[in-house]
């Protein structure tokens, strides 16, 4: 059994402001991803770009409409 990694590291934050939370997106069972924040339930899907983009709705109702929800770079 393939262990479950990290493969992506999400923040939430105001458009031009500071950092309010941060999360994953991990692959789960080799066709699916899931992805958290903390204090909510996770969300699933096909791709990193669709559990994302849910990600974000469910910030958008928690913190506001002002926030979005991206991918932090591994650089």
């Amino acid at each position: 059994m393939r262990k479950c990694i990290i493969d992506e590291e999400v923040v939430v934050h105001p458009m031009d402001g500071m950092q309010l939370s941060e999360g994953y997106i991990r692959e789960d069972k080799r066709t699916r991803f899931r992805g958290c924040l903390p204090g909510m339930e996770p969300e699933a899907g096909d791709t990193v770009i669709e559990v994302l983009s849910r990600l974000e709705v469910k910030a958008k109702a928690y913190y506001g409409d002002d926030v979005v929800v991206e991918i932090t770079s591994h650089h």
